[in-house]
């Protein structure tokens, strides 16, 4: 009965070793699932905002351009306004030159008709 004894006793220890191992296993893969789960969860997280920062950082270049177009756009706005300037201040110039000219050219014609009618009563006084 001694040998029964302990065959029991042994096969209950390793019935026990075997059942802490089992229940081990259990525990470690239920923490092994809980850390992945964790680890998805991160993972998602992490996605999230990468997609977060990459909307922003598109928002942010989308307004920088069109801040630099606007600024290009005023820029050109300005020079071609600069230019029309320049080309309506050209055109009064030749404008102001050509009623002088048109002054000039009428107080020439009278200057001759002047000289015309002196040397009419002239060539009468003569005769």
């Amino acid at each position: 009965m001694n040998s029964t004894l302990i065959y029991i006793l042994i096969t209950g220890v390793a019935a026990l070793l075997a059942g802490i191992f089992i229940a081990g296993k259990l525990v470690y893969a239920k923490d092994n699932t809980k850390k992945l789960e964790d680890a998805e969860l991160q993972a998602q997280r992490i996605l999230a905002d990468a997609q977060a920062s990459a909307e922003s950082l598109k928002k942010e270049k989308l307004l920088e351009a069109k801040e630099k177009f606007v600024q290009l756009k005023a820029e050109s706005d300005r020079e071609v306004l600069d230019k029309t300037r320049k080309i309506s201040d050209s055109e009064n110039r030749i404008k102001q030159k050509e009623v002088s000219i048109i002054q000039k050219e009428g107080a020439l014609d009278k200057q001759i008709k002047d000289n015309e009618s002196i040397k009419e009563n002239l060539n009468r006084q003569i005769e």
